[in-house]
């Protein structure tokens, strides 16, 4: 346990099914899913390197932008041993896994051929493939794969938002640049897709454009090309198969048929040095 707190912090994921009705095919894929009860979420990056606020820290103006990818820099995943993390989501009764491929600083964590990508692999100086191996273990474990998201990209040229204060360009008004970020995000999903065949795409950040901006429905087709089955969480519009709240058990219950809790064990993302106020086991448990 040491050893993944200083890496990363563990989201705990609560799947939950109510009451509503649905259509049977639906009910179908989404079996695993409302069985599962409990998945692991792995929310890592290169903020674990300084132990700060996962890529908000340069939206918020906290750290200026090149300061924080410097953390590539130090970013070794010199103690990444994932026998041992896979080892230890099984043994915890959890029976899927989620793990950052992006968040919203643009770091792919996997060997990503998007051009312009900024990767772990060619970036960093760990030098490597996170997400393969990992989802290799995975699926000769067992459990079941989920793969976190991030639609927007604030390091990436052609996207148009960079920080809370700046914005590179008006999306609206320079449609053949965004249309660039369109077609770099796809691809990378369309990676995702064909090497991983996730049974599980957790997205993240749709509140920056909608639906109609994110090609929402295109996505959701290139996804279900590979994979008929895949569950996608309710961040991609109309096309989410459950309800994802966060930190705290809803005061009045979803409307979704299936919904999941997603909670840190303490209140961070990412590895914080001076963040110890980790939740009690009654906290956790009574979810």
């Amino acid at each position: 346990m040491s050893v993944l707190n200083r890496l990363l912090t563990f989201v705990l994921l609560f799947s939950i099914q109510a009451k509503a009705q649905n259509k049977p095919e639906k009910e179908n894929k989404m079996q695993w899913f409302a069985d599962a009860k409990l998945g692991i979420f792995i929310h890592w990056g290169i903020y674990s390197v300084n132990g700060i606020s996962e890529s908000w820290a340069f939206y918020n103006n906290y750290i200026n932008h090149d300061n924080y990818m410097k953390q590539l820099d130090g970013f070794t995943a010199a103690k990444y041993n994932l026998q041992d993390w896979v080892s230890f989501i099984k043994e915890s009764g959890a029976k899927y896994a989620v793990i950052t491929t992006k968040h919203h600083d643009g770091i792919s964590l996997w060997n990503t051929k998007a051009p312009k990508a900024t990767s772990t692999l060619n970036n960093s100086a760990a030098k490597k493939d996170l997400i393969s191996p990992f989802v290799t273990e995975l699926k000769k474990s067992g459990l079941k794969t989920g793969l976190y998201f991030s639609l927007p990209d604030w390091s990436y040229t052609d996207y148009d938002i960079f920080t809370r204060e700046r914005k590179r360009y008006d999306s609206k008004a320079d449609l053949q640049r965004w249309n660039r970020y369109l077609n770099y995000y796809q691809s990378q999903l369309k990676e995702l897709s064909l090497q991983y065949n996730p049974d599980l795409l957790w997205f993240d950040g749709d509140w920056e454009h909608t639906p109609e901006e994110w090609q929402s429905d295109k996505v959701h087709s290139l996804l279900k090309a590979k994979n008929p089955n895949i569950i996608i969480n309710s961040r991609l519009d109309k096309h989410g198969d459950y309800d994802t709240p966060e930190q705290g058990v809803p005061v009045v219950k979803p409307n979704a048929k299936y919904w999941e809790l997603c909670y840190t064990m303490n209140d961070s993302w990412g590895f914080q040095p001076y963040d110890n106020h980790y939740k009690s086991s009654n906290m956790i448990i009574r979810t």
